[in-house]
């Protein structure tokens, strides 16, 4: 009798354990949907970049930093193009040429702390995209075609938008950044003549980078159009200066940057490969500042580093009316160690090579001791009050993490119940999230303030 006493007293224990744990969730979940109430729970709480970032053996992609794009990057006064450099572009990247001849694959070192990039060009193509900034992890969209750029033409002196209607039809027509520098005309493919003759962009400065870690560019193909100048376009493509896709040049520096300025260009390409010319002049930019980077070329056997990477912003339950997700932060990170395959100058694949999974925790803001567990690996319990508010940076190894799925699991002792656990997985769908997934650019939130509304309603 006594000892089937003590079965039926713990297996009451272990239900009331489950209850208790199940009525803080559910009191968590009415506290979430009256905080906010415009948010909806279907949806995937994944807001971590879903492609991979490039780069180079040997340096520190993991520095926590503040979100990017707040701090990192501004835009300054009007840049106006010299009618120089576009001779100069027009002399080394002519239309309809192959001009891969001129260039490799290749990163830049970061020149300086302060640099400025400025498009100042755009060929004939068709393709709408944007111009990404890649510093280490740290991802900048920095350009939409056509977005802060103007022109004139001989039909306005006035400044206006590269897009405007300006033809017989009333259709409007991707106004295309090219001229003469004697003001003759260059014609469209179609016969129609483009009348452009001065071209201004908004500077794009970058501050307090990391000098000398590696930077690439890509433009991200967002629409093709539908006629037969658009077929060659991939949407949703990276057309990459690590594939080949992008050449740098020097330049004469131009006569409006200060004396002590240096200067250099890079040409891109945004059709696919297969049905490239190769001529390097879709977007021309420009990066300028009292350093000139340095120009790596990827080759054969050149080691690249692939990583996908994801911060989890982690709330314990030891109170459900607490949103602010800083908890537990914690970076996860997969790199893959590979070496390019290219054809005639082109990177055209990747060869796989020796992958790493390590997590490091960024910060603690609870009070209540937990165990972690990443893909097949669970870390030993720690936290507590003698770690509250801290951002300790501790480093593990682990496997099996899955940045599709987000694997990740943290078990937190009951607020009110030592020894025994709430156990928190990535949510579902329909879920209240106690777990989200950021890019690793993204600061966490101050004790007590919650996270804004307007993070769990990101637009792509």
């Amino acid at each position: 009798i006594a000892a089937l006493g003590m079965v039926a007293c713990s297996n009451n224990e272990l239900f009331d354990e489950a209850a208790i744990e199940k009525d803080i969730k559910v009191a968590y979940a009415e506290n979430f949907t009256k905080k906010y109430p415009e948010v909806s729970l279907n949806q995937s709480w994944d807001y971590s970049c879903k492609s991979f970032n490039y780069g180079l053996p040997g340096y520190d992609n993991n520095k926590a930093r503040t979100r990017a794009g707040e701090d990192d990057y501004s835009f300054g006064d009007w840049y106006y193009v010299e009618k120089a450099a576009i001779d100069y572009m027009h002399q080394e990247l002519p239309e309809g040429i192959n001009n891969k001849s001129k260039g490799n694959p290749f990163v830049m070192t970061v020149p300086s702390e302060d640099f400025t990039i400025v498009p100042i060009y755009q060929g004939i193509a068709s393709a709408t995209w944007k111009l990404h900034v890649v510093v280490g992890n740290q991802d900048y969209s920095v350009w939409y075609k056509n977005d802060r750029i103007e022109i004139k033409d001989i039909g306005s002196q006035e400044w206006h938008s590269t897009v405007r209607p300006s033809w017989e039809n009333g259709s409007e027509w991707w106004h295309e950044l090219t001229f003469n520098s004697d003001g003759s005309n260059i014609h469209m493919p179609d016969g129609r003549v483009n009348l452009v003759t001065d071209v201004r962009s908004k500077e794009i400065n970058f501050h307090s980078m990391p000098v000398g870690e590696p930077m690439y560019f890509y433009l991200k193909i967002h629409t093709t159009g539908n006629d037969e100048w658009h077929y060659m376009h991939d949407q949703y493509a990276e057309q990459s200066s690590l594939k080949g896709m992008m050449i740098a040049l020097d330049i004469d520096k131009p006569t409006n940057l200060p004396a002590d300025y240096k200067a250099m260009i890079v040409g891109c390409e945004d059709a696919d490969q297969r049905d490239s010319d190769w001529d390097f002049n879709d977007v021309v930019f420009m990066i300028y500042g009292k350093e000139k980077p340095e120009v790596i070329d990827v080759t054969e056997g050149t080691p690249i580093v692939q990583t996908r990477s994801a911060r989890y912003f982690i709330e314990d339950l030891g109170a459900t009316d607490d949103f602010d997700f800083n908890d537990i932060v914690i970076d996860v990170e997969q790199s893959i160690t590979s070496t390019p395959i290219l054809t005639n100058g082109v990177v055209t694949g990747i060869k796989p090579g020796e992958t790493k999974q390590k997590a490091i925790v960024r910060h603690l803001g609870g009070t209540l001791p937990f165990k972690l567990k990443i893909g097949n690996t669970e870390l030993e319990e720690m936290g507590g009050q003698q770690t509250f508010q801290t951002s300790p940076d501790l480093e593990f190894d682990v496997t099996g993490w899955n940045p599709d799925t987000h694997n990740i699991r943290v078990q937190v002792q009951q607020k009110d119940n030592q020894g025994v656990y709430n156990n928190v997985v990535f949510p579902k769908a329909g879920e209240a999230p106690m777990i989200i997934a950021v890019d690793p650019s993204q600061d966490w939130m101050p004790e007590r303030q919650s996270i804004p509304a307007e993070w769990f309603n990101v637009v792509d």
